[in-house]
């Protein structure tokens, strides 16, 4: 039966277009991998009917960068296709989002990852001008690669006839995520991996069935058309003569029959690659035109980290966006994949014939030759992208499927594992795709200006936006911590802004999520979170007017070495390239340039209480907290005193510590009285078991002779203060003595 009419690898297809058009349609133009520069070199060619050069290229208004450089055939073939279904030639629109506003690489949150602007809600389908385009390409993109599908099934086909191993090995390859999202995008990736992999078929039926003359003209035209596409397709010609050689001495043919054989395959793809070598030798004087393409990209400055590296090479093999990974746990059943796939096909190696052997070890030999070109660009300049290893992948899914094949067999469960794997692959794609790509650019959702809001607030910055409520707490994602970052195991602030405008923004301005000391006067920040709103994807210019904006954030807190206590939510905006933030109103008053909404109990490490300062007997202020520790000191005729408290039961007010200096008499010379920690830490946020280290200065203002420190709490409002006892026995004023002159 032939490929075309196999109805397994039919469906392959099938699910592949459906889950590549999933792909297509939720990363937005330009955030796939250089997508903005290999368009660009595809207009060029569509436009200008020739080949970019450095520097004129951009001169002309073609953003093509490092790309003007690369082999063309990619950019040909998206150039014709942009003039054979009349694709928008207009120039991009798009604008670079503001390096001070994406966070790229691991970073605390999965948000900011949008590397350029757009307005979310204007560039969904159907789709306008060069967006548009852009959309039309990665069409092409995806046709490209069935042919990658079509040749993994073949070459698996060409070893193992009668096996599963052809479905499963076409599956790893079609539902790798990375796989779909450059698939799915504008890149060369998706010309030189067809190519390449048909290049494998060939060259396994000339091991197979010897070098004709037509099968070393075909291998060297795809090997030519591979380095036309990308310059690691000149492996293939390596891996030819490694084959050609091979057969020679196995057939004790003449030296000469390996120079005409050797002729074949490498004057074709010479042929091919001519005339673009010529056109850099005249243009950069250099024929690969490498040497303009790192003055671009740049140079390695400092040794590879190793370990590092191929992590990276790892991860971004299975899934990278250009800004970002994914969760981390969407990268397990990808790990159990691999490496059950090699331990099962170094099992099982003894059990397979030696004629799959030789060819299985060509395929290895291929993978080596890609993985080397890459250890070779990657000292020159930083490059871990997995996709780079692409043109090999049919040749590492295969030595995959195979391992599964082994384990199910050697487990006596015949193609059981296989068979769950072809299942579970495309499941897992579409699980990456909700869970990993579309939270990346999704924006936030949008409700009717006359929907009710929690915590409705009265805020407005510059008059113009409007906060209309707020939910704001503190939480412990457990589930995150575990399979999305490690930096979910910290606390995390859960807040959600209802923001709605009334008048279009013209600008683009910076929202800050801070929680700072609740102390007055202190601005230390235990966060501070400033980029754009919608997690990067919908900057101000883009809101809707007359409609409430849900604005939902998770965001873990840092590690930091502060004690338990209370920090305050405040908000802010300001422009990207300076730091004057917008005034902000509450009601018809001008309150400053943040708005404070609430505070929040922040956990952190419990104070240390010094021992000699413990008291005999602790005393207790109601059933709710306890005072543990008390030290004073004389500072130059003033006091100051230190105090812990123990919380026993929760408070729900806030109540005032009073410190009192009384005179023999009883005349009071002097109080410091204050919330606990000066604000930081009121007393409706403790919890029991809190520890709370509490200091306050006492300036005397009266004249007399200190002889008793007296401490207590009470309510700010009514001036009640909570029963202090000691063994039980109320104390008199409700007061508790912690110093005196008096036995």
């Amino acid at each position: 039966m032939s490929v075309l009419k196999s109805k397994g690898l039919l469906l392959l297809i099938l699910v592949f277009l459906t889950l590549s058009t999933g792909w297509n349609v939720s990363v937005p133009a330009y955030e796939n991998l250089d997508e903005m520069e290999h368009t660009e070199v595809a207009r060029h060619i569509a436009v200008m009917g020739k080949l970019p050069v450095h520097n004129r290229a951009e001169e002309a208004g073609f953003q093509v960068r490092q790309e003007a450089s690369q082999p063309p055939l990619y950019h040909i073939l998206g150039a014709i296709w942009m003039r054979l279904f009349q694709l928008p030639l207009t120039p991009p629109t798009a604008q670079v989002v503001p390096g001070a506003v994406v966070t790229c690489g691991d970073t605390e949150t999965f948000y900011n990852k949008s590397t350029w602007a757009r307005d979310p809600y204007q560039d969904d389908f159907p789709w306008q001008g060069h967006v548009r385009t852009v959309h039309g390409l990665r069409l092409l993109s995806t046709l490209l690669q069935i042919a990658t599908l079509a040749g993994t099934w073949t070459l698996a086909q060409q070893l193992f006839p009668k096996s599963i191993i052809p479905f499963l090995a076409t599956a790893i390859v079609a539902f790798n995520p990375q796989f779909l999202l450059v698939a799915a995008g504008v890149n060369n990736d998706n010309l030189i991996t067809p190519l390449a992999t048909w290049a494998l078929v060939l060259l396994l039926t000339i091991w197979q069935q010897g070098p004709t003359p037509a099968r070393l003209l075909g291998y060297g035209i795809l090997s030519g058309l591979a380095a036309l596409s990308k310059l690691s397709g000149l492996g293939l010609l390596g891996l030819g003569g490694l084959v050609l050689l091979g057969r020679t001495l196995q057939e004790r043919e003449s030296f000469w029959s390996l120079l005409r054989r050797s002729v074949l395959l490498i004057l074709p793809a010479l042929i091919l690659l001519a005339p673009w070598l010529l056109h850099n030798w005249r243009h950069y004087g250099d024929p690969t035109a490498l040497t303009p393409m790192l003055e671009e990209v740049g140079q390695r400055q400092t040794r590879a980290e190793l370990w590092g590296t191929l992590r990276l090479m790892y991860l971004s093999y299975w899934g990278q966006l250009p800004c970002t990974f994914y969760p981390r746990a969407l990268y397990w059943p990808f790990a159990l994949l691999a490496g059950g796939g090699v331990l099962g096909t170094l099992a099982g190696w003894k059990k397979i014939s030696r004629s799959q052997k030789e060819q299985l070890l060509l395929l290895v030999s291929w993978f080596g030759i890609i993985t080397g070109a890459w250890i070779r660009w990657n000292l020159i300049t930083p490059a871990t992208g997995g996709r780079l290893l692409f043109p090999a992948a049919p040749a590492l899914a295969i030595l995959i499927a195979l391992g599964w094949q082994q384990l199910s067999r050697l487990l006596q469960w015949e193609t059981l594992f296989p068979r769950l794997w072809v299942a579970l692959l495309p499941l897992l794609a579409l699980l990456i795709l909700r869970a990993g790509v579309i939270p990346l650019f999704a924006p936030p959702p949008l409700h009717a200006v006359e929907s009710s809001v929690p915590y409705p607030g009265d805020y407005t910055f510059d008059r113009k936006i409007h906060l209309r409520g707020y939910r704001a707490q503190l939480t412990d994602p457990t589930w995150r911590c575990h399979l999305a970052a490690s930096s979910y195991c910290r606390p995390t602030l859960d807040v959600t802004l209802f923001w709605e405008i009334n008048e279009h923004l013209p600008q683009d301005w910076v929202l800050a999520i801070q929680l700072v000391s609740a102390t007055p006067g202190n601005d230390t920040l235990r966060l501070s979170y400033n980029h754009w709103p919608g997690h990067g994807n919908l900057p101000t210019s883009a809101w809707p007017v007359n409609q409430i904006i849900e604005d939902h954030y998770l965001l873990p807190l840092p590690a930091a070495d502060f004690p338990t206590q209370g920090w305050d939510l405040q908000l802010a905006f300001f422009a990207p390239e300076g730091q004057a933030r917008l005034p902000v109103w509450a009601g018809e008053e001008q309150v400053g340039d943040a708005a404070r909404l609430t505070t929040l109990r922040v956990p952190g490490g419990a104070p240390t209480c010094p021992t000699p300062a413990a008291l005999e007997t602790p005393a207790h202020f109601g059933d709710a907290v306890a005072l543990t520790h008390a030290e004073s000191r004389s500072l130059n005729g003033d006091w100051q005193v230190s105090l812990c408290w123990q919380s026993l039961t929760p408070l729900p007010e806030d109540y005032t510590i009073f410190v009192h200096v009384i005179a023999a008499d009883g005349t009071l010379l002097g109080t410091g009285d204050g919330p606990p920690m000066q604000q930081a830490f009121p007393t409706h946020l403790w919890q029991p078991g809190d520890q709370i280290a509490d200091l306050h200065q006492i300036q005397l203002t009266t004249d007399g002779e200190p002889a008793q420190i007296a401490v207590g709490l009470y309510h700010p409002e009514s001036g009640a203060r909570l029963p202090a006892t000691v063994n039980g026995a109320r104390l008199p004023n409700d007061a508790a003595l912690i110093w005196s002159t008096q036995p």
